[in-house]
């Protein structure tokens, strides 16, 4: 994830199974999906307001929001009319803060490290379409998610070289540091929930939980051949 290498991500998807990842897309509300292992790539369209609904689940520990364009109408008489956000519960905190700990990585370390903002933790993941279409970064802190995405109306390929990390990544950071500016009390660093574990892997911190627990040995090459890997 941190350098978006593809075939780690086709090999989790041939792990856990094309079929049983296909349905529990479905069932999630995703549309127009491959039956194919460039699912695993995120080869369908969706826009960056449906992008921002799935992305919640992460940044809100599990709990995905539907996003709104209106909260609420006051009309003349002051009369007002709420509309309630729905939610629903994807997964635990521990398992969400997994993710959350590698988009982290990939903020720090890999494509995104232009959409860092000195003083506060930022996870977040880049995204470049074929002939490089669309470029997009999907970010969040503790209290705030923020999609960019750069692309023409008419789908023609963005400038040659245009990516998530170069286009999409520096907009986002510009657009962050001018909310911290204006809202210093924004929080700077991502909570651990309860059940998150930690260990040293070649010399890394990596986390684990219950449902997702430490590897039997810090042998990296180890790892790879008692899981099967492809590659």
């Amino acid at each position: 994830m941190v350098h978006s290498r593809n075939l780690a991500t086709i090999n989790l998807l041939s792990l856990l199974g094309l079929d049983s990842v296909y349905k529990e897309l479905k069932k999630d509300g995703f549309k127009n999906l491959s039956m194919d292992l460039s699912l695993a790539l995120g080869s369908f369209g969706i826009s960056p307001l449906e992008y921002s609904g799935f992305y919640s689940m992460f940044a809100n520990y599990g709990v995905r929001t539907e996003p709104m364009l209106v909260k609420k109408i006051i009309n003349r008489q002051g009369v007002e009319k709420v509309y309630e956000t729905k939610t629903q519960t994807m997964t635990s905190p521990k398992q969400s803060y997994l993710m959350i700990d590698m988009m982290k990585e990939v903020v720090k370390r890999g494509t995104g490290r232009n959409a860092q903002v000195p003083g506060i933790e930022i996870a977040g993941k880049t995204g470049t379409t074929n002939s490089s279409v669309d470029a997009w970064f999907c970010g969040f802190s503790p209290d705030i998610e923020v999609i960019t995405w750069f692309g023409n109306d008419n789908n023609s390929p963005l400038k040659k070289g245009e990516t998530g990390g170069r286009s999409a990544a520096p907009a986002f950071k510009y657009f962050m540091t001018k909310y911290v500016e204006l809202h210093p009390e924004t929080t700077r660093e991502f909570k651990i929930p309860e059940g998150v574990e930690s260990r040293k892997i070649d010399g890394t911190t990596e986390f684990f939980t219950d449902v997702s627990p430490f590897p039997k040995t810090n042998n990296v090459k180890q790892l790879k051949e008692d899981s099967g890997l492809m590659f």
